[in-house]
């Protein structure tokens, strides 16, 4: 079994990637081997599931092909810069927070006409660019299902009721698909269930008592069969770029960082602060020390963090933490890898 995190393939160099672990696959015949396989693990929970029912611009439901691709997150941000777009609609996210390329999505937030957006906190930037909040429901209060890394797809339970007039967001959902002509009639959300399965031919037949406490891997249904195959490319692979001056950057979630941590009084001392991870070697070379307050910096702009010597970082790389509501990565990072320089701060 080969696991691999989805972020590999982002970037200018993601189908290189991804060529490079085909190739290594390949080689250790895990095609055809029983028990054996490529398990991805997404960069946000139910990734996978959503990828599956057809939330990618350029995949259908079941993984299909769509004739008509749309837009990507990044694309959409750029959209809006240049007025290709007017208005954004955000279900649980929040683009400065949590996405790459922090500068492309500040400028799309000051350019958008109006940004709706469904949150279970208020944040600094929602107050700042949304022309209106809308209460989300949490995850306790979510029903519905999850689909795990190697296929298996598990009922979610809803185990607190909604507060006030807060709604699911397969509700909310379905409302909106309703406003604009596109309804899905969906009254529950076993409803949305029962469409689900329906729209992807591997999950034909599933039903929530299937699926049950345990859970089902359709790998293991006989509707698997309809997923779409495609040959494995036969490409040279390619040597990768020598990389530049300074430090390779890699920006890595926290458990801990998000509004649910800091607005809990019981776990807000879990609240991560910035915090730089080099080598013992690059750590040396620079003079820096554990805890340390540097300054971390490309193109202009910078982040704040303590340093921390770690023996597992790789020598000419350094690594963040994204998501933290003060000096976050993604004020560094844009999509593709980067090299980055290291100053006291």
């Amino acid at each position: 079994v080969v696991v691999w995190g989805e972020r590999i393939a982002h970037g200018a160099r993601g189908k290189q990637a991804i060529d490079a672990l085909l190739a290594v696959a390949g080689a250790l015949g895990v095609q055809g081997t029983e028990g054996a396989g490529l398990i991805e693990i997404p960069a946000t929970a139910n990734g996978r599931g959503l990828r599956e029912v057809g939330c990618l611009p350029n995949l259908a439901p079941g993984l299909k092909d769509t004739p008509e691709p749309g837009r990507g997150a990044a694309e959409i941000g750029r959209a809006l810069g240049d007025g290709g777009l007017s208005s954004l609609l955000l279900v649980g996210a929040d683009p400065l927070r949590d996405f790459p390329e922090r500068a492309v999505w500040e400028a799309a937030l000051e350019a958008a006409g109006s940004v709706i957006a469904f949150s279970d906190f208020r944040t600094e930037s929602l107050d700042e660019h949304a022309t209106v909040i809308f209460p989300a429901e949490s995850y306790a209060e979510k029903e519905g299902t999850l689909t795990h890394p190697d296929g298996r797809v598990q009922r979610v339970r809803q185990a607190i009721a909604h507060p006030g007039d807060t709604r699911g967001g397969w509700w909310v959902l379905s409302e909106l698909s309703e406003r604009v002509g596109a309804g899905l009639g969906a009254l529950s959300s076993a409803m949305v269930s029962e469409q689900v399965a329906e729209a992807v031919p591997f999950l034909g037949g599933l039903t929530l008592g299937d699926i049950a406490g345990k859970g089902v891997r359709w790998q293991e249904r006989g509707a698997s069969s309809s997923l779409p195959v495609a040959e494995l490319p036969d490409s040279e692979l390619e040597e990768p770029p020598e990389p530049g001056e300074g430090l390779r950057l890699g920006a890595v979630p926290s458990l801990w960082s998000g509004p649910e941590t800091e607005n809990a009084p019981a776990l807000r001392f879990l609240a991560p602060r910035q915090r730089a991870e080099l080598s013992a070697g690059d750590a040396r070379r620079l003079g820096v020390s554990p805890g340390d307050q540097i300054t971390v910096s490309v193109d202009g702009q910078s982040v704040r963090a303590t340093a921390a010597v770690r023996a597992a970082v790789p020598p000419g790389s350094v690594f963040l933490i994204s998501g933290t509501a003060e000096d976050n990565a993604t004020a560094l990072t844009n999509g593709v890898p980067r090299t980055v320089e290291i100053s006291p701060a």
